[in-house]
């Protein structure tokens, strides 16, 4: 969870700087700041709170895509397809996933964002059914780091795959939107063994993919 004071000291920060009010309060700042809490609840990493693709500078195609996706939320909703960015750390995966998280928020939709491991790690705790309904619900959901690195064995790999599996299946069957980030450039080098056809199965009938390529933003001015 992001921190409460984290949270407050942004909403602060809005009202002070707001230049309709000079401080003092107002509707747009007060707006403002409920947009901020409604982030937090999704769980959209603060550094990415106030980064839009306005300023993406990766891949223009990438850029593209990302800008349609958001301009036809509600029938991207209905469609209720999972988009899956492959590529290298650095090209804006993160960044595009919580724009579309953002916008979400801003139609009204529900959104939350979260890593495959702090998934995973929540469904195999003791409260887990509250975490698996939230799942089936949440309008927009964001899984990152969807990445071979952490599965340090097979045993491990096997854990994993079986929980993501459950997840995108949960999902994908209900046509609920889902975006997952991956550094694989090819979704066949995430898993290995039975769960890849399972997976590969999932993605011929309900997957689309948008590569983003170009070079590591992180080294230039921006960080995606």
């Amino acid at each position: 969870m992001i921190s409460y004071k984290k949270v407050e000291a942004e909403k602060k920060k809005i009202i002070s700087n707001c230049r309709a009010c000079d401080g003092n309060g107002c509707n747009a700042c007060f707006g403002y700041a409920a947009y901020i809490d409604k982030m937090a609840a999704a769980h959209i990493p603060v550094d990415y709170w106030f980064r839009d693709m306005k300023g993406f500078y990766g891949e223009q195609h990438f850029k593209d895509n990302v800008l349609s996706y958001m301009n036809n939320l509600h029938t991207e909703f209905n469609n209720g397809l999972t988009l899956c960015f492959t590529g290298e750390r650095g090209r804006g995966k993160t960044m595009a996933a919580c724009a579309i998280l953002k916008q979400a928020l801003l139609d009204n939709y529900t959104a939350f964002y979260t890593t495959m491991v702090e998934a995973v790690d929540r469904l195999m705790t003791p409260d887990s059914y509250v975490f698996r309904e939230a799942i089936k619900n949440i309008d927009f959901f964001v899984i990152d780091e969807v990445d071979r690195r952490f599965f340090p064995s097979r045993g491990s790999m096997e854990l994993y795959g079986n929980h993501f599996e459950s997840m995108l299946r949960s999902r994908t069957q209900n046509r609920m939107p889902t975006i997952i980030c991956t550094n694989s450039q090819d979704t066949k080098q995430i898993f290995g063994g039975e769960f890849q056809k399972s997976f590969a199965s999932l993605e011929s009938q309900f997957f689309r993919i948008l590569h983003a390529g170009g070079k590591d933003a992180r080294k230039g001015e921006e960080k995606l």
